[in-house]
């Protein structure tokens, strides 16, 4: 009667510690301040003094799921410096905006960012030339890249949830405008 009683409350404890486990949802401002936090996005393209362009991220959010279901928008507000021969360096702020897939890796908790689109790019202030266009879309090419190559969240291993989470391969969907990692379907 004892081990039988044991057994149940055994059971009762394991069954609500795994339905507090079994998802955990990463919020808007959750992945904002992470990016702001760990990711440091400067790139620049050309010769300088001759003919290049810089590009620096002063400032990242995140929207999920709200323009297409399956994708992360990350908005980013840029400086970007522009030299051409012999003209003067131009400073312009450009508003950019990708759009990508978020992708779980388990052995790392940690989301990426794949099959990323640069879907805005806004110059503000300045009309500029095409010339000067084709000049910035190559660091702004490599924002995006390096933007898919580092994690945009990671779990914690240190909080319980989290750790039992990253140990047990769960899937990554999209629900309500959060990343939500959850063990059952």
């Amino acid at each position: 009667m004892l081990i039988r009683a044991a057994n149940i409350l055994m059971v009762i404890t394991v069954a609500s510690l795994f339905s507090g486990c079994a998802s955990y949802s990463i919020t808007e401002k959750d992945m904002t301040d992470y990016l702001q936090e760990t990711v440091e996005l400067d790139q620049s393209v050309g010769i300088e003094d001759v003919m290049y362009a810089r590009v620096s991220v002063d400032d990242l959010s995140v929207k999920i799921g709200r323009t297409e279901q399956d994708r992360v928008s990350v908005f980013a507000n840029t400086q970007a410096e522009v030299k051409v021969a012999t003209l003067d360096k131009m400073g312009v702020e450009l508003d950019l905006e990708f759009s990508a897939i978020p992708s779980y890796d388990p052995e790392s908790g940690e989301i990426f960012l794949k099959s990323l689109r640069l879907e805005r790019f806004d110059e503000q202030g300045y009309q500029l030339t095409p010339e000067v266009k084709q000049l910035i879309k190559p660091a702004v090419s490599m924002i995006g890249y390096a933007l898919s190559q580092q994690p945009v969240y990671k779990l914690d291993s240190a909080k319980v949830q989290q750790a039992l989470l990253k140990s047990a391969e769960p899937n990554l969907v999209i629900k309500d405008n959060k990343l939500v990692i959850e063990l059952f379907d």
